[in-house]
């Protein structure tokens, strides 16, 4: 469900306050005055617990006392972008408001807390609206914890075990066995090529990056309205996949989730994305769908440079919002890498840190190319790649030898 920004505003503004510490804190902390049970004994406790939690700065943690950790092990990091603006406010020295918007008892014993994150431009006055989150509380033993929305719906929604993926299956979804077969057959595919045993995990599927960014949490942020409704993420933390994409069948997303199992989170983010793209394409296309859609773009912009991999987190201009620059670039580097190592030249690729210079590095050792001539080579080698009809590149199952 989304809201209407002009509602909200009026939210913002008719809202009291809820709490101070006696040391300024980098979150002020009210309640909406229309929150009629906020002074209900589960309501004032769970408040207080969600307000506990945020200044504890306990976040992401296998190890808290605000969590329920019985079935996901870090369960707060489904709210990790959240977590990640408000350590960069309080290191910035930014306020940040917090407004409890709704508390209300669901199903199962639980609780469900509806939560407003805001701030104010000191120019102009303005109220910025960053997020509207749901969070759930259940009482375990004389004290409430905080619960996932993962952990929440999982009890809730049917759940369909095919080979090592358990499906998580929003009720409006229409499954497809055929598809989660498919899924099964690319995990165990990817296991071999990682040379391990299949992995077991989650997989929460859904119709819509709506239905899905509600369920874990995000009933809106600030990428909610983007042209391209599909998407997901792999929480490798937990071993869940989270798919957006009305499908069983979420290869890229998979593939994080072995290599976080062979190297955790220290590799490179072109390294790590650029494997996901070589075996599970991206947006639902092969890497060679969008190394077409590169192909085209340097043939129409011949002046193209690579002067700072940063500047390079964003899709191809080309109207399609479908082709992320790292995914299709780093893809190809992997290609090329696998091409000339094989699978060895992937774990060594993986072992590098996160710093560009150590990527540029990594291209010196395994392509001989410099980061000097970094665009030179990528254009020389694109336009070699003979032109194909774009439709015949969907991504209809997955990489093989």
């Amino acid at each position: 469900m989304r809201y209407f920004l002009t509602i909200i505003f009026l939210f913002c503004f008719s809202i009291f306050l809820f709490a101070q510490d006696n040391e300024e804190t980098y979150i002020t902390f009210y309640i909406n005055k229309f929150v009629k049970n906020a002074d209900e004994d589960y309501a004032v406790e769970i408040i207080d617990l969600w307000r506990e939690y945020l200044l504890s700065r306990e976040f992401v943690r296998p190890q808290n006392s605000y969590w329920d950790q019985s079935i996901i092990p870090i369960p707060d990091n489904s709210l990790v972008s959240l977590l990640i603006d408000l350590n960069a406010a309080r290191r910035n020295n930014r306020k940040v408001q917090n407004s409890i918007i709704g508390i209300q008892p669901v199903q199962n014993d639980h609780y469900m807390l509806k939560t407003m994150f805001t701030s104010i431009t000191d120019s102009t006055d303005q109220v910025n609206l960053h997020y509207i989150t749901t969070v759930y509380a259940k009482k375990i033993g004389e004290r409430y914890r905080l619960v996932n929305g993962t952990q929440y719906y999982k009890e809730l929604w049917k759940n369909q075990k095919v080979g090592s993926v358990n499906y998580i299956i929003h009720p409006e979804h229409n499954f497809s066995l055929a598809e989660a077969k498919k899924m099964n057959d690319f995990n165990n595919y990817i296991a071999s090529e990682f040379q391990v045993d299949p992995l077991e995990f989650d997989y929460v599927v859904t119709n819509n990056t709506d239905q899905l960014s509600n369920m874990m949490a995000y009933d809106y942020f600030e990428f909610s309205y983007q042209p391209v409704a599909s998407g997901g993420m792999a929480d490798t933390k937990n071993s869940i996949l989270y798919a957006g994409n009305n499908s069983a069948h979420y290869p890229h997303e998979v593939v994080h989730l072995y290599t976080y199992n062979h190297a955790g989170a220290r590799t490179h983010h072109w390294v790590d994305e650029g494997i996901a793209a070589y075996y599970g394409g991206s947006t639902g296309y092969t890497l060679d769908w969008h190394l077409q859609k590169l192909r085209d773009y340097l043939i129409k912009n011949p002046d193209f440079k690579i002067d700072n991999l940063a500047d390079l987190q964003k899709n191809i201009p080309n109207g399609e919002y479908m082709t992320d620059f790292r995914y299709v670039i780093g893809g190809f580097v992997i290609k090329k890498i696998i091409e000339a190592e094989g699978m060895q030249g992937v774990f060594e690729a993986l072992k590098i840190d996160r710093s560009d210079e150590a990527y540029f590095q990594l291209l010196e050792e395994k392509l001989g190319v410099s980061e000097e001539g970094f665009t030179e080579y990528l254009n020389d080698q694109l336009l070699r790649i003979p032109a194909v009809s774009s439709k015949n590149l969907y991504l209809d199952i997955y990489k093989t030898k």
